[in-house]
């Protein structure tokens, strides 16, 4: 017989008045009961105090709320962690909801699996205009999944406290790729991924404020800063299939580093130089055509985007996709 496992939520909220609700309410619908709730509100400005103030006394001892000044949703998730008790910890953004069985199930997963120090799931991107697109997890390797993007995300996942521990937290500096930074220090330190294939989650992709066109190279920028990270810690990481899983990193950064050229070339070609080994070549695929790739062989980097980008003007020209 199983032993019963409690299992910590941390519920960061910043003005979310209109969600927090839900999100709650999904906490409290959970199937497994062996859960300590806290909700922290994270200097809200809106009405977000006041929802959590009704919700407290409509469900009396469910959970608690800590109040702190604004320091960001990795703080928040590091102060409910100091103030809650649990083997597994469940941090839940306060705009998404989990369904029913999602800690049931991975707390489940976790004894079978004896204690991971993650478990990744599925979840469901919702869209403001009523779409939807379910994501699966990455099952093969985790290193493969960290660098494909594909260790689920931060509502769907379930996290053993002491490994978050050992690990030092959330690193409350990053305004971005915060749980795969997270997720890298444990991987790094050893720790072993399970894997959940259900759809464990619904995740809300709203509009958070107008984003400038700033925030979005920096965020582009963690990005290949995290990889470039985890490149060179497979480099002396001993791994069997280390030599693969750098070549897809490659593959990885090159991509974001054209998505940083459609706005900005000249910081693309700064960070090809600083971050592309010699000799790089891309792969020809769903992410990028033959033709690209052509181009590239002949012309390298920075003759390729321009020749890419003259193809893009010619096809708008004549109407042709």
């Amino acid at each position: 017989m199983h032993r019963i496992v409690k299992v910590a939520v941390v519920i960061p909220c910043h003005n979310v008045e209109d969600h927090v609700e839900p999100a709650l309410r999904s906490v409290l619908g959970q199937t497994h009961n062996e859960l300590d709730v806290v909700a922290v509100d994270d200097g809200s400005t809106d009405g977000t105090g006041g929802v959590l103030q009704r919700l407290a006394a409509t469900h009396p001892g469910r959970f608690r709320i800590i109040t702190q000044p604004n320091r960001g949703a990795c703080a928040a998730r590091n102060a409910g962690l100091k103030a809650t008790e649990g083997a597994y910890v469940q941090f839940l953004d306060a705009d998404d909801v989990l369904l029913p069985d999602k800690i049931a199930g991975q707390v489940a997963l976790a004894q079978r699996e004896q204690a991971p120090a993650l478990i990744v799931g599925g979840y469901r991107n919702v869209y403001l205009d009523g779409s939807a697109k379910e994501i699966r997890p990455h099952v093969d390797d985790a290193w493969m999944a960290l660098v494909r993007t594909r260790l689920g995300t931060t509502t769907a996942d379930l996290w053993r406290r002491e490994d978050l521990v050992r690990a030092g937290g959330w690193d409350e500096q990053l305004a971005s790729s915060q749980d795969y930074e997270l997720a890298f220090r444990l991987l790094r330190a050893g720790g072993r991924v399970a894997w959940d294939d259900r759809i464990t989650a619904e995740v809300l992709k709203r509009e958070r404020g107008s984003i400038s066109r700033t925030n979005e190279l920096k965020n582009w920028e963690r990005y290949i800063a995290l990889r470039v990270a985890v490149r060179e810690h497979l480099r002396t990481s001993g791994l069997p299939n280390a030599d693969t899983i750098i070549a897809e990193c490659d593959q990885y950064l090159f991509r974001a580093v054209r998505v940083i050229g459609r706005t900005d070339p000249a910081q693309a070609a700064a960070l090809f130089a600083q971050v592309m080994p010699a000799g790089f070549v891309p792969q020809a695929g769903e992410a990028l055509s033959a033709t690209y790739v052509a181009l590239y062989r002949l012309l390298g980097f920075r003759g390729a985007e321009r020749a890419a980008a003259a193809l893009d003007n010619l096809r708008r020209l004549f109407g042709r996709r």
